[in-house]
């Protein structure tokens, strides 16, 4: 993958803003029909989630995108130190760096949520995630990609030496993503995960949005549901949430059309306020002139989309062929 270039603006030197896809390893030949799409039209990571209760095996499905690809960086996305020791991580990624080029790994390591809230654990304190990584890179060869997902300031300041990068899951918050970035220090980048749903035409922007309901709750549970006055929540909207929040099933995890998807029923303000900080939906042009402005805010290297949506092989192939291209220079 060629490393994300950074493109003069006057005086001003703007980077390209890197795109990722993220899927849910429910079907490993789905999977990888997905990664071929998102390589052959650009796109530089696909990463597979690691909720194995929900969703299957994750490191067998990045070993087959692996062997059935040549150049799009694969790996977990994201993984955590509770459900699998950090020994055992490290041993697949060492392995799968001996097989593959190891610059085609990249992992991405968080606290845990559904992976652990599924089978009745409790996620990883911040520390425990950054030793988990150190551990990790001390078995890995160069190359590998290693990254921290913080959805707040006490797990970005677990970025250490030997992490390359976070993933923030705060959404598009200008003064929480430079809270974030702050408390890491200084990062090699900073992407953010958004719950995307790319369209051709903006008239089908509102049955898009139909479709990714339950996946912007769930992102948001994450990322804002406890402390909502410090992680930039209008006070307005924090009852309704801490309502919607309380109600979320994880049986249902990821299911369009799961209870989770009508949670936000009674709830029109917070609903709009969710998809405007945690989604990008709409057409590649409407959603780069967000990400680009969002850029300008920030800092930020890259966005990582979703895929949970019922034509991925359609958004997929809208982020690679037009969203990359309206980012361009």
């Amino acid at each position: 993958m060629a490393p994300v270039r950074p493109v003069s603006v006057g005086p001003v030197e703007v980077r390209l803003v890197e795109i990722g896809i993220s899927h849910l390893p429910v079907s490993p030949s789905r999977a990888l029909r997905l990664a071929q799409i998102a390589e052959s039209t650009g796109i530089g990571r696909f990463g597979v989630a690691d909720s194995s209760h929900l969703f299957g095996a994750m490191y067998p499905t990045v070993q087959l995108i692996l062997s059935r690809t040549a150049r799009i960086k694969v790996g977990p996305f994201v993984t955590n130190p509770v459900t699998r020791h950090p020994s055992v991580h490290a041993a697949d990624v060492a392995a799968l760096a001996t097989l593959y080029s190891p610059d085609r790994l990249a992992l991405v390591m968080g606290t845990g949520d559904s992976a652990v809230h599924s089978v009745g654990l409790r996620p990883a304190p911040a520390e425990q995630v950054g030793a988990a990584l150190r551990t990790i890179r001390g078995a890995a060869p160069d190359g590998v990609t290693l990254e921290l997902a913080a959805s707040g300031p006490k797990a970005a300041a677990a970025m250490a030496a030997g992490i390359d990068g976070l993933v923030l899951g705060g959404g598009l918050s200008a003064s929480w993503t430079r809270r974030l970035t702050g408390a890491a220090g200084p990062a090699a980048s900073a992407r953010v995960f958004l719950i995307g749903h790319l369209v051709e035409r903006e008239d089908e922007a509102a049955r898009a949005r139909e479709a990714v309901r339950a996946s912007v709750l769930a992102v948001a549970r994450h990322a804002i549901g406890t402390g909502m006055a410090a992680r930039d929540v209008p006070a307005r909207l924090r009852p309704g949430l801490e309502q919607a929040f309380a109600r979320y099933d994880f049986a249902a995890h990821a299911k369009a059309s799961g209870a989770n998807g009508r949670l936000l029923d009674d709830y029109p303000e917070e609903e709009a306020y969710l998809f405007e900080r945690f989604a990008a939906v709409g057409t590649a042009g409407g959603v780069a002139e967000r990400l680009r402005a969002f850029q300008r805010e920030t800092g930020i290297t890259g966005a990582v989309l979703s895929s949970t949506v019922p034509d991925p092989e359609s958004h997929i192939a809208l982020a690679g062929e037009r969203l990359i291209a309206a980012l361009g220079p």
